[in-house]
């Protein structure tokens, strides 16, 4: 969780040094361990390191080559072997991740990113074509912000020091806005209109003061798996998994790992100490922290949980979300930048990084994206979607009786909900009880948020109905991960083993029914991992959520953010309506209504309003007193910036 900042002066003026130092101090949180400056004319790039393994405590950052190419690296290189025995003349076993990056940009040129699989975000200045490259992994998993004007781009891997140091006025984003309260936000977009992010997948190349982008990475839509047997999907299954747990445990302190009791928390840890036990990883203890509860059963996973811990013979940490009561909002506005739904869980990450440097680790997995890769949900399965607009009516009519019996539904019901229903427009067929009961009419209108929430993803072109619906369900994940939420707060390196490239590419092409079989959901984890997990975890179903206890801790934390409905900011911008507002925090004070999705979206919005009023007002008074002492013209200019409502 390295950052890097950089800034190019399309007029081809020399950089502001004092600009460049002043995004290494802010950036300083994200990489405590040093780094360095680099400036050659019009470009500069500033470095900041977070070490987590033996090869990145080597690194010298930004990394120049004898040819001029200047390289800053946030990121995790996971086919380190197949790279280097493929760059002999450039690289050896000793050389660092950044080295082995910049020996494949000098021998491949612009397809050098096709080559990486790893976590990673990168800036590199091309001195020859006078060209800056901006890139992302496939998933997004390190974040670059920036800003590109007609005299100067700049960039961060913060959002926040992009924010303070650019002189880009920070004008609210309606358009992101409407995508963040209908959980699709788009993943170029900022809640600011001038500031945007490089898109997963994607190289942001920047030449002349012309920005285009190009896709590096889509999975192939061609592509087909077919086995004879259940057991070679499950070995291929199991080989995948288990590298991308192993290159995950890359670090040269303990890891940690949450567990909830899911099955991909509960595969990822099981995993993990069999690989350690083997003594295949770098790091040699691995550490669990869980989220429990004690006052609201109904979110509570700790029968799970010890099912785990009692098959490692190890108890982990564990959180109780109850004592995070009367800390349900961060209402330190100097840390809000934007909506972000970690807000609801400040104590929880609190809490979890003050634990997690007692150990001295830096590292923490996660099993995000499991439910989406994995086929979590117990809908009827698209293979009846498939087999119809292929024609084949007799595997069709079987195969619905055998759904039809499994969802305890009618034959009719499921052959429309199987088979009709996923190849129809979906918006048609959305119905009015579902709309929203806090946006304002007028502004979901306006932005088809309606439309927002039924759209099927499919910018990379599947045909058939379950490769759509899957490719659906991954964008979601993306989406989710590439907003890098949890950077806003947590100086830790969140690590997702579900999104390992190869894996992510298997799921993608093996058949639906490897996936989701009647009555079994995962079915493929399930069959894959009967040997790794306990009995218990494997047969589950579902899995509790934690809307009790935050409804619990929103009632009991009324005194702390009932203001927060007292002219709200939301209202007066327009997204949301203000007597259903009012109404709701009428039932939240009487106990009789807790908190939702929709309300939580809702008040990270008006927590990020109410942050922007105060970092407007603060900058203005800046700028005042600076004008007034005339102690720093260079301050005075910086700070002298006009927002807009």
């Amino acid at each position: 969780m390295s950052a890097f900042a950089g800034i190019v002066n399309v007029d081809g003026a020399p950089v502001d040094r004092r600009l460049l130092e002043d995004f290494g101090r802010r950036l300083t949180n994200h990489g405590p361990d040093g780094g360095g400056y680099k400036e050659s004319g019009s470009v500069g790039i500033v470095f900041r390191a977070y070490h987590t393994d033996r090869e990145s405590k080597l690194e010298r950052q930004p990394l120049v080559s004898a040819t001029g190419h200047i390289l800053a690296w946030d990121g995790r290189l996971d086919n380190r072997a197949e790279l280097i025995s493929q760059l002999p003349d450039y690289i050896d076993q000793s050389s660092t991740d950044v080295e082995i990056v910049m020996a494949s940009r000098l021998t491949w040129g612009a397809e050098f990113l096709t080559h990486l699989i790893g976590d990673f975000a990168l800036s590199l200045w091309d001195p020859r074509d006078r060209m800056l490259l901006l890139a992302r992994d496939p998933f997004g998993t390190r974040p670059i912000y920036y800003h590109a004007g007609s005299q100067q781009v700049i960039w961060s891997s913060d959002l926040g020091s992009l924010m303070d140091l650019s002189t880009v006025s920070l004008e609210v984003n309606r358009e992101y806005v409407a995508g963040y309260l209908s959980c699709t936000p788009d993943p170029e977009q900022t809640a600011y209109k001038n500031i945007h992010c490089v898109p997963p997948g994607s190289v942001f190349i920047v030449r002349d003061g012309r920005v285009e982008k190009r896709e590096f990475w889509r999975p192939d839509i061609n592509r087909e798996i077919r086995y004879r047997s259940d057991s070679e999907y499950e070995e291929h299954f199991v080989d995948l998994f288990r590298e991308s747990v192993r290159c995950r445990l890359r670090a040269d302190g303990p890891v940690w790992a949450e567990l909830s009791g899911g099955l991909d928390s509960s595969s990822i840890v099981c995993l993990a100490d069999q690989i350690i036990q083997s003594g295949e990883a770098e790091t040699s203890q691995l550490e669990t922290v869980s989220y429990v509860y004690d006052n609201s059963p109904a979110s509570d996973e700790r029968r799970f949980i010890r099912e785990v811990e009692a098959l490692r013979g190890q108890v982990g940490h564990h959180f109780h979300e109850d004592e995070s009561v009367g800390r349900f909002l961060d209402l330190n506005f100097a840390g809000i930048i934007r909506p972000n739904p970690i807000y609801r869980f400040t104590a929880r990450h609190d809490w979890v990084r003050a634990q997690m440097q007692q150990t001295g680790s830096r590292v923490l997995l996660s099993g995000v994206a499991g439910d989406n890769l994995l086929w979590s949900s117990p809908e009827v399965s698209p293979e009846l979607a498939d087999l119809l607009i292929q024609l084949k009516l007799p595997s069709l009519h079987r195969r619905t009786a055998i759904w039809s019996q499994f969802s305890q539904d009618s034959y009719a019901a499921t052959l429309w909900r199987g088979a009709v229903l996923p190849i129809l427009p979906q918006t048609r067929f959305t119905s009015h009880s579902s709309a929203s009961t806090l946006i304002d009419r007028n502004f979901a209108k306006l932005m088809n948020m309606r439309g927002r929430s039924t759209t099927t993803f499919n910018s990379w072109g599947f045909k058939l109905p379950s490769a759509r619906t899957h490719a659906s369900m991954l964008s979601g994940a993306i989406r989710a991960v590439a907003s890098c939420y949890y950077r806003d707060r947590v100086p830790t390196e969140y690590r997702f083993p579900l999104l390992h490239r190869p894996l992510v590419e298997f799921l993608l092409a093996v058949p639906i029914d490897q996936k989701v079989r009647p009555g079994e959901t995962r079915s493929l984890q399930r069959r894959a991992l009967r040997q790794v997990l306990p009995p218990t975890i494997l047969r589950r179903q579902g899995k509790q959520w934690s809307t009790e206890a935050l409804c619990r801790t929103l009632a009991n934390s009324w005194r702390e953010v009932d203001w927060l409905f007292k002219e709200p900011r939301v209202c007066e911008y327009g997204f949301v309506d203000a007597p259903a507002l009012a109404e709701t925090a009428k039932l939240i004070r009487h106990g009789m209504q807790g908190i939702t999705g929709e309300l939580a979206g809702v008040l990270s919005v008006e927590l990020c309003l109410r942050a922007l009023e105060t970092r407007k007002s603060s900058s203005l008074q800046g700028a005042t007193e600076s004008d007034e002492q005339n102690d720093d013209a260079y301050l005075s200019h910086r700070l002298r910036r006009v927002f807009q409502h």
